[in-house]
């Protein structure tokens, strides 16, 4: 398929196509510390098939764009050298600092980020100005959601319709759920994993939390799956948490999205909950919805046909709209 690096907005960002570009663009947006090769062939060859150019890339600092979280000189020596046990220790505590036991936020403020979710969403329409494509569906997972929004919102002539995808108006909101003490603890536990260079153990245990119980976790499938995702690049430094935590919530602007909209989300999502999806549903005008009994923070390729065809029939439906 073809793909390419587009030197847009000062960065460089990877990306990839599939079908026929003279076909109307759909845009997928990957979700935090994710790559774009999580975009599977089980959801992209049916909107292929049902007659839509897709296109897929990394988003800054994960993938083959460009990264801005490194590990630093010290870290690298913490890591390599400090004992487990205060390894575990001070990760502990900064973590604590950070959420508590149930789930939420501490006060705290991200000051000056590398980089926020408008940084992100232009480079989204940057992408777009260097393939040529005048407009786009645009789809987006978690993070990627959050970013559709924004489209929806600051660049509307340049979007046709969004679905986000167990995605939130914010992160913080106080009205909203936090995420479960079951993944606080994943949280943590896969800190010590990553800052110890276990990487692929790491984000083993972060999506072991995630997924429902409709499909149960299968461990061995999912480290399968993971090896061409971790090949493309895994950065474990990303810093896509600090640009969702610094974002304001969207809450109040999402009665000006004009766009189709189709929000989907899973009933078990542990770390934005339905009322997150749900709080999309009720506050963009005339958004559907698709709410998956017992899928949590996930894409199970099992529903893959279902959601497809969803989003398929959201994307046709827009046409009879423009």
């Amino acid at each position: 398929m073809p793909q390419g690096i587009a030197e847009v907005n000062d960065i460089n960002i990877w990306w990839e196509d599939f079908g026929d570009s003279s076909n109307p663009t759909v845009l997928l947006i990957m979700g935090a510390n994710a790559n774009c090769m999580q975009w599977t062939p089980e959801f992209i060859d049916p909107i292929v098939d049902a007659g839509f150019h897709v296109v897929r890339f990394d988003n800054r600092d994960v993938g083959k764009s460009t990264w801005f979280g490194k590990e630093s000189f010290s870290a690298k020596l913490v890591r390599l050298f400090l004992p487990k046990f205060l390894l575990k220790f001070f990760l502990k505590k900064a973590f604590n600092s950070i959420i508590d036991e149930n789930g939420y936020m501490q006060e705290f403020d991200i000051k000056d980020p590398d980089y926020t979710l408008d940084d992100m969403a232009k480079d989204a329409v940057c992408l777009m100005d260097h393939l040529n494509i005048e407009k786009a569906h645009i789809i987006g997972a978690s993070m990627g959601g959050m970013i559709t929004q924004l489209l929806a919102l600051d660049y509307p002539d340049r979007t046709l319709t969004i679905t986000p995808i167990m995605s939130s108006p914010g992160m913080g909101d106080p009205e909203l759920s936090n995420m479960t003490p079951a993944l606080v603890k994943g949280i943590q536990e896969s800190a010590f994993m990553d800052a110890k260079g276990n990487h692929a153990d790491s984000v083993t245990r972060i999506y072991r939390e995630l997924t429902g119980s409709r499909f149960p976790f299968d461990e061995e499938k999912f480290k399968e799956k993971l090896v061409p995702v971790m090949a493309h690049g895994h950065n474990p430094n990303c810093k896509h948490g600090d640009a969702a935590g610094a974002s304001p919530s969207r809450k109040h602007r999402l009665n000006q999205i004009s766009k189709p909209t189709l929000v989907i989300h899973g009933t078990e999502d542990a770390i934005l909950g339905l009322d997150h999806g749900m709080a999309l549903y009720e506050n963009i005008p005339n958004a559907k919805k698709l709410i998956m009994e017992g899928v949590g923070h996930e894409i199970p390729e099992e529903l893959a046909d279902e959601i497809t065809s969803t989003i398929i029939d959201h994307l046709k439906d827009s046409r009879s709209i423009a």
